[in-house]
């Protein structure tokens, strides 16, 4: 704890000190045109300030990532305590179905219901993508460190050895302060990514974890929802199969045609029941592929964080074997395909 807090003093110190070593933007952009401008033209002087003005524009964008590296410091302890709060207000019971809600009702809220699904199902595949970049990442942050530092050390020595007071040499002066300013913001990006690469990496897990509850809650509500309008088209076929056979008891004196007409109704209104059925039943499977896809997916992401330690401990090879034997299969999706397309004949030939 007593290194952190030193280290940051160190930066916070250092990032007052850099944005003084730093060329002014608007003087070189001044001094930029003043060379375009020159006769005659001056265009190793104008590749100088134009790098310089490149350096400054990196170098801002490094001191905008170090300040979010930061801030991401500053307030782990209270994201994390509200997403810890969020996870646990989450109830395990789904939420019910509306009495009362029609058919059009329902499919609009379906709709609802699934692109909120979506987004949720987005959010923690992406969250589990950045948990799994940051821990990448700490591979290669030593190395990057090392080589920001060596440029920089390389850039100090060339500004000092500088010479000359032409317009050429005061622009290449400019951009080697650029450069080592720049430079000068990257390692303190670097270090602070270091330094909050775990509370980083925590915070994804937890929006990960938080996305797919929520995500969890949405197919729950989705299911009940799909279960009331199938219950709903189900009645619906059961009243009209009620109604045609009723019609069909009383025909006896109608005219051959109207009696066929109603055999026909009568062996489509059967059909359509076991297609509402059938759905109910392919929606479900789906449902289950779609889950256990996402349970493998996390899985091996999980495993993949984990596959660095495995030639370090042989305990932890085979723990991590025992997760990958207990994984569930893959779903097999020309099963569904078929379920779908018998499900399409059906709707197709009502």
């Amino acid at each position: 704890m007593r290194l952190i807090i030193t280290l940051l003093m160190a930066w916070c110190l250092s990032t007052g000190a850099y944005a003084a070593n730093a060329p002014d933007s608007k003087q070189i952009s001044q001094e930029l045109e003043q060379a375009k401008a020159a006769k005659p033209a001056q265009p190793e002087t104008v590749e100088a300030l134009e790098a310089a003005l490149n350096a400054l524009e990196e170098r801002k964008a490094s001191l905008e990532r170090a300040a979010q590296y930061q801030q991401v410091i500053d307030n782990f302890p209270k994201l994390s305590q509200t997403l810890r709060a969020q996870l646990n207000d989450i109830r395990e019971e789904p939420r019910q179905v509306p009495a009362g809600m029609t058919s059009d009702t329902l499919n609009q809220e379906i709709l609802q219901v699934s692109s909120q699904l979506l987004e949720k199902t987005r959010q923690a595949q992406q969250e589990q993508e950045r948990a799994r970049d940051i821990a990448d990442s700490l591979n290669q942050l030593p190395q990057q460190q090392t080589d920001a530092r060596r440029q920089l050390n390389e850039v100090e020595r060339r500004a000092g050895a500088q010479t000359g007071a032409n317009a050429l040499s005061q622009a290449q002066n400019l951009g080697l302060q650029a450069e080592s300013a720049r430079l000068k913001a990257r390692v303190d990006e670097l270090e602070l990514a270091q330094l909050s690469a775990n509370n980083r990496q925590e915070l994804a897990r937890m929006r990960s974890e938080l996305a797919k509850k929520q995500g969890e809650q949405l197919d729950a509500y989705l299911q009940a929802l799909r279960n009331q309008l199938n219950s709903q088209r189900q009645r619906e076929a059961e009243r009209a199969l009620e109604s045609t056979e009723l019609l069909a008891e009383n025909s006896e004196n109608l005219p051959a045609g109207i009696v066929e007409q109603f055999k026909v109704n009568r062996e489509l209104s059967a059909a359509l029941n076991q297609q509402a059925q059938r759905m109910d039943l392919v929606a479900s499977q789906q449902r289950q592929a779609t889950n256990q896809t996402l349970q493998v997916r996390q899985a091996l992401n999980t495993l993949r964080e984990q596959s660095q330690w495995l030639g370090s401990s042989n305990l932890l090879g085979e723990a991590l074997r025992a997760q990958v034997a207990r994984l569930p299969e893959m779903p097999k999706p020309q099963q569904l395909d078929t379920e779908n397309g018998a499900t399409a004949c059906a709707a197709s030939a009502l």
